[in-house]
C-alpha cells in the first residue's frame, strides 16, 4: 500500500515547488456554498476596479469608494464561510442578507465609474466588472438555495439549523427521513444549476489575458484562471448529483428493498481495482432501515463456482501455479465495470453466489477511517478491541494486523470461513455509527464522500440507470476518455504477501512539448524500507512483508511510441486495451530495497496552450508524489490522492 510522501525527507526536494492536491482543480459538493462567494472572485473584482482606476487620476475618489466597499463586502461574505465552518446555518443566512446588501452598495459605486465604458482600452475592463458582479449577484443567489435546500437535513448533516429543521432521535431515523424526503432536493438542484450557469457565463467572457501575471507579489492571472476553472467544476458537478438524488430513494430501498454485496478489496495485496477480493458480506436496505446478512470467505464463493474457465496468459505467467481463472482473480481490469462485469458473469453461476441489486466494493482504509472516528469497538466472537492505533508489530493501523492475523497466520488446524471476520466487523462498525452522537455524523459521511473521491469506495449496479448515476458521480471506477495528455500507472501483487501495506512509491516527470507530439520520460521509484516477515509455513509466522512481484501497466493515450524501458524484468508489451495504448512489465521488490523503472515514450498530442495532463489514480492505493519538469523549466511536485488533471503553463 502506497503511504503519502513526506518531502521533508527527501534531500532533493528543496529546489521543487510541492503544490497540494487542494491547489489543483477541486470537485466541489453540494455543501461546499463557500466556493460561492470566495476571495478569488472579490479579489478578481478589485483588480479590476483597480486597473480601471489606476490610468486616470481624477476618478481617485470613486476608485477609493469601489476598492473600500469591495472589502467590506468580501468581508461579510467570509463570515458567511466562518458560519458554515461553524455548522451555523441560521448565521449563515444572516450574514447572506448583510452580504447581498453591501454588494448592492459595491454595485452603485461601481456605477459611478460607468463613464469608462466609452473609454477606448479601458472599457473592456469596465465591462469585466459589470461581469463580476453580475457573477456575485447569482452566486448569492445559489448560496441562499442551497442553505434553504439543507436546511431539512441540517441535523442530518451535524449543522445547527432553523425553523423547519427536524429534530432526530436515532441515526436510523435520519436515514429513514432521507430516504422518505430526498427527492424532493431535485427541484431545488434545477434551480442551483441555473444560477451557476449564469455564473459560468459571466465568468467565461473575461479574458485572463487582459490581466498580468501579477501585481507586485499578488498572483492575478492564475487566480481568474483558477476562478474560471472552479466554476465550470461547480457547474458540471451540480448536474452530475441530479441523477443521483432522483434515484438515492430507490437505492435506500423506498419503495422496494434493495439488497447489495459489500465486497471487500484487500490493499494490502494490491489488485487492478484496489485490492485483492477477500471476502464479502449482504446487506438488505428497506426504505433507509439496514439489516446485516451473510459474510463469507471468497474461497467459499470460489468453491461453489464449478467451472473450469482457462486462466488469462498474465495470471498463467506471474501469478506462480494458477492454471484456472478463479472468481477471486477476476478484477483484472483497472475498469472496475468492466472487472465486475466479468466477475459477476461467472459468479452468477456459483449456487453460493447471492441475488444482489448491487456490489460496493470497499478497502481497509474504509473501515481504519471509521475507526478513527468510533475508537476502538468488540466484535462478537472474536474478543478483544479492534482500533485504527498504530501496531508496532506492522507500523500500520492495528485493525489491519489483527485482520491478517486472523485471516493468513498459517495454523495446523482448519478455521473454516476465517474471511468472514470481515462481515462481524462491519455490522459491528455499523451498529456503533447508529449509535452515535450527531456531532459525529458530518464525520461519517466525510469518509465515503472522500472514500468515493479517492477510490476507496467503489459501487457497481446491474441496474443501468443506477449505474448511470454512479459514474456520472465517478463513484464507478472508470477509465475515462480525456482530449489531452493522459497516464494510469496500475500495479497488481501477485503472490508478493501482504507487502503492499509497506511499498512506498513516486513518479518523476520529464515533459518536452513538441508541434506534433509530447515526449515523456517517466521514472516510477518504489521502496520496501521494512524488514522482511518470516513467511516460511512451518514457523507459523504472520507473513505480511515479502518479496513484492508487482504486474504494472502504463496507460497512455492511444497511439503512444515507446522508445526505451529500464528496470523491468521481463521484455514489455505494447497493446492497447480501454482506448489506451498500454506499456506492460514485471519487477520484483525485496524488503528494504528500492527499484527504478524508466519509461521513454511520445504521445501523439498536438497541444494548443498550457500543458494539460489527466493523472487516473488506482484504487486503493494511498497519496502519491508526481514531481514534473516541462521543457527544462522549475521542477513542481504534486500530491496525487484522487483523479486530477495537471494544467502547467509552457
Amino acid at each position: 500500500m502506497d503511504r503519502p510522501h513526506d518531502s521533508s525527507q527527501n534531500p532533493e526536494s528543496h529546489d521543487q515547488q510541492v503544490v497540494s492536491e487542494t491547489s489543483l482543480e477541486d470537485k466541489p459538493r453540494l455543501v461546499s456554498t463557500k466556493q460561492f462567494y470566495h476571495k478569488p472572485l472579490f479579489y478578481v473584482f478589485l483588480i479590476i476596479a483597480l486597473i480601471i482606476t489606476g490610468f486616470l487620476g481624477f476618478s481617485v475618489y470613486f476608485g477609493y469608494q469601489v476598492y473600500h466597499s469591495s472589502k467590506v463586502t468580501l468581508d461579510s461574505a467570509r463570515q458567511i464561510t466562518k458560519a458554515l465552518e461553524q455548522k451555523n446555518i441560521v448565521e449563515a443566512q444572516a450574514q447572506l442578507i448583510t452580504t447581498h446588501t453591501n454588494l448592492k452598495s459595491t454595485q452603485t459605486h461601481y456605477k459611478t465609474l460607468g463613464f469608462y465604458r466609452y473609454i477606448p482600452f479601458l472599457s473592456v475592463y469596465y465591462q469585466d466588472g459589470e461581469r463580476i458582479l453580475q457573477a456575485a449577484f447569482a452566486g448569492l443567489t445559489a448560496t441562499d438555495q442551497v442553505l434553504s435546500a439543507l436546511t431539512p437535513y441540517a441535523d442530518v448533516l451535524g449543522f445547527s439549523g432553523g425553523e423547519g429543521t427536524p429534530e432526530f432521535t436515532s441515526a436510523e431515523d435520519r436515514i429513514i427521513f432521507i430516504a422518505e424526503t430526498v427527492e424532493k432536493l431535485a427541484p431545488e438542484m434545477d434551480k442551483i444549476s441555473a444560477q451557476l450557469s449564469l455564473i459560468d457565463q459571466a465568468i467565461q467572457q473575461i479574458s485572463p489575458s487582459r490581466y498580468p501575471a501579477k501585481i507586485k507579489d499578488q498572483e492575478v492571472r492564475a487566480k481568474l484562471i483558477s476562478l474560471q476553472q472552479t466554476v465550470s467544476t461547480m457547474t458540471s458537478s451540480i448536474s452530475s448529483f441530479q441523477p443521483l438524488v432522483k434515484l438515492l430513494p430507490d437505492l435506500l430501498g423506498n419503495p422496494e428493498p434493495r439488497r447489495y454485496m459489500l465486497l471487500f478489496q484487500n490493499n494490502a495485496e494490491l489488485r487492478p481495482t484496489g485490492g485483492f477480493m477477500t471476502a464479502y458480506a449482504t446487506l438488505k436496505v428497506t426504505k433507509g432501515k439496514i439489516e446485516p446478512g451473510v459474510s463469507e470467505d471468497i474461497y467459499t464463493l470460489d468453491a461453489s463456482f464449478k467451472k473450469k474457465v482457462p486462466a488469462p496468459d498474465p495470471i498463467k505467467k506471474y501469478l506462480p501455479l494458477v492454471y484456472n481463472w478463479n472468481l477471486r482473480d477476476m478484477n483484472l481490469s483497472p475498469d472496475f465495470k468492466i472487472s465486475m462485469d466479468t466477475f459477476t458473469k461467472y459468479a452468477k453461476e456459483a449456487p453460493a453466489m447471492p441475488e444482489v441489486d448491487g456490489i460496493i466494493a470497499i478497502d481497509t482504509e474504509i473501515p481504519v477511517r471509521l475507526l478513527k472516528i468510533l475508537g476502538p469497538i468488540g466484535v462478537p466472537g472474536y474478543g478483544g478491541k479492534f482500533s485504527a492505533e498504530n501496531d508496532p508489530r506492522c507500523n500500520c493501523p492495528q485493525v489491519i494486523y489483527e485482520l491478517e492475523n486472523i485471516i493468513t497466520r498459517p495454523t495446523y488446524e482448519i478455521r473454516e470461513g476465517r474471511k468472514s471476520i470481515l462481515g462481524p466487523l462491519m455490522n459491528s462498525m455499523l451498529a456503533n455509527i447508529m449509535g452515535s452522537p450527531k456531532s459525529k455524523w458530518p464525520e461519517f459521511f466525510n469518509v465515503f464522500i472522500e472514500g468515493i473521491k479517492e477510490k476507496h469506495l467503489l459501487m457497481y449496479f446491474y441496474d443501468e440507470n443506477k449505474q448511470n448515476a454512479v459514474e456520472v458521480l465517478q463513484a464507478a471506477g472508470r477509465i475515462v476518455d480525456y482530449d489531452g495528455d493522459y497516464l494510469m500507472i496500475n500495479n497488481t501483487n501477485f503472490a508478493g504477501a501482504k507487502s503492499n501495506l509497506f511499498v512506498e512509491s513516486e513518479v518523476g516527470h520529464e515533459i518536452s512539448v513538441g508541434k506534433d507530439a509530447v515526449s515523456h520520460k517517466l521514472t516510477l521509484t518504489y521502496r520496501n524500507p521494512a524488514p522482511a516477515s518470516n513467511c516460511n509455513l512451518e514457523a507459523g509466522q504472520l507473513c505480511l512483508n515479502g518479496i513484492l512481484r508487482d504486474w504494472i501497466r502504463i496507460y497512455v493515450p492511444r497511439g503512444s511510441t515507446l522508445k526505451s524501458v529500464k528496470g523491468s524484468e521481463v521484455d514489455v508489451i505494447v497493446s492497447e486495451d480501454l482506448g489506451k495504448t498500454v506499456f506492460e512489465g514485471f519487477f520484483t521488490l525485496a524488503p528494504q530495497s528500492v527499484k527504478k523503472l524508466e519509461f521513454e515514450y511520445e504521445a501523439p498530442i498536438k497541444l494548443v496552450g498550457d500543458y494539460r495532463l489527466l493523472i487516473q489514480k488506482q484504487p486503493g492505493i494511498s497519496a502519491v508524489p508526481h514531481t514534473f519538469a516541462l521543457n527544462g523549466q522549475k521542477s513542481k511536485t504534486f500530491i496525487i490522492n484522487s483523479d486530477q488533471e495537471i494544467i502547467l503553463s509552457r
